[in-house]
């Protein structure tokens, strides 16, 4: 398979298992803040999911930047406090967006340039969801929620819970907004952001499904002037992938 360049109106999505990549194959493309946070992280898990995202985001973005991926300049920032996490920016003059998402055995890194871009993919849960319910969802979001079969509702849950997250992750705002006042479409629907307390329109962002697999759920938002068209690749594609020139 050939990965294709990013256009205009483009949103690719890159996977990845952290189980089928090796550490020390992925940390000698991080640079020293990276390494740092990898260091930190007390699970081997979570760890493994760390340095596995920060890997992807650097190879798939060197990968459309003709660039290596230790070279890509890669900077975290956190709207409350000056410590390096946060939302990734890519520090170039390309009008490259990233966001990067994890959950379980899945890591999903979105790049556009399209517009600001959020990323969500979460493990369906398998307990019941009804204290997770009454923290997340409006009122409104909760009849609909309702209105599933009972087994399904997990799964109902997961799926606005995405689109809450990815919308809020696009902004860099992430949960500082209250979830509560970000209103999405109901699990039987395409994603869509109907109501925030934010200034943009939500008519300008723009949510897809993505696929990471059976047992979770997943979405994509750009902020933007134009529908979006995402595609979808695995990491395994990166490795014979000679970097890409930046198309327009």
């Amino acid at each position: 398979m050939n990965v294709t360049a990013l256009r205009t109106a483009e949103c690719h999505i890159w996977w990845a298992d952290p189980q089928n990549h090796h550490l020390d194959d992925m940390v000698g493309v991080l640079d020293p803040t990276e390494l740092r946070r990898a260091a930190g992280y007390r699970r081997e898990e979570d760890r493994q999911r760390f340095v596995t995202a920060a890997w992807l985001l650097r190879t798939a973005a060197g990968a459309q930047l003709d660039m290596a991926p230790e070279r890509v300049p890669i900077e975290r920032r956190c709207m409350s406090c000056d410590k390096p996490h946060g939302r990734p920016y890519v520090l170039t003059d390309d009008g490259l967006h990233a966001s990067i998402s994890h959950s379980a055995h899945r890591v999903a890194v979105a790049l556009t340039t399209a517009g600001e871009v959020g990323v969500d993919v979460e493990q369906v849960p398998t307990a019941p969801v009804s204290e997770l319910v009454g923290c997340a969802l409006s009122k409104g979001e909760q009849d609909l929620l309702k209105t599933l079969p009972e087994r399904h509702q997990q799964a109902g849950f997961a799926r606005m819970w995405v689109c809450k997250e990815a919308v809020l992750k696009a902004t860099g705002h992430g949960l500082r907004i209250s979830p509560h006042r970000v209103e999405v479409s109901g699990p039987r629907e395409e994603p869509a952001l109907l109501s925030w307390p934010l200034d943009i329109p939500p008519r300008r962002v723009h949510l897809r499904t993505i696929y990471p697999g059976d047992g979770y759920a997943g979405v994509v938002a750009v902020i933007g002037d134009v529908p979006i068209r995402v595609s979808e690749w695995d990491a395994s594609d990166l490795r014979s992938t000679a970097p890409l020139l930046m198309a327009a």
